[in-house]
């Protein structure tokens, strides 16, 4: 089920059968440098079950990144519920194969999501858990329209929140 249609992406309901073209993303060292490590197809299958959950549970979740010009799968993204600092918050998140690096499709994506988020769930404020050192990330929130807020520790990591409020 497509959800979302940029001029380049389509974000759509992730299914079982993307466990393979995902596994592959999240085998990849470089794109999982901020993340605790990289997963094996057995923990994106348990990722992609619990996603699905997600979207009959919420109404969301995070959607599978197609990009139309050569109808690849590139990465995962979407909407992630988090609580910070005892508060309930919804992330928007993007994580993308490094060969679509440097396109704007992080931008892209996350613009729309944000619109998403805030014309179609009516969320009144929408934040993005960044890594301290994930300077990358960080320019897309930016460029979304988020701005930085705080450094928190959770997990063990530092991160960073950016934020946004609807107008």
């Amino acid at each position: 089920m497509i959800v979302i249609e940029t001029p380049r992406l389509i974000l759509r309901h992730l299914t079982l059968e993307d466990t393979e073209a995902l596994a592959s993303i999240y085998a990849d060292p470089i794109v999982m440098k901020f993340f605790r490590s990289v997963r094996s197809p057995e923990v994106t299958k348990q990722k992609i079950e619990k996603i699905i959950e997600s979207y009959e549970q919420d109404g969301f979740g995070l959607w599978a990144t197609i990009y139309k010009p050569d109808n690849q799968f590139i990465g995962r993204c979407g909407l992630i519920p988090q609580i910070v600092n005892q508060c309930s918050e919804l992330e928007i998140a993007y994580l993308l194969a490094k060969e679509y690096w440097g396109r704007g499709l992080a931008t892209e994506a996350a613009i729309a999501i944000k619109n998403y988020g805030f014309e179609e769930i009516g969320c009144n404020r929408l934040i993005s858990l960044i890594n301290h050192d994930n300077i990358a990330s960080q320019k897309v929130a930016l460029k979304t329209g988020l701005t930085y807020e705080k450094d928190i520790q959770m997990e063990g990591e530092n991160l960073r929140v950016y934020a946004i409020a609807r107008n």
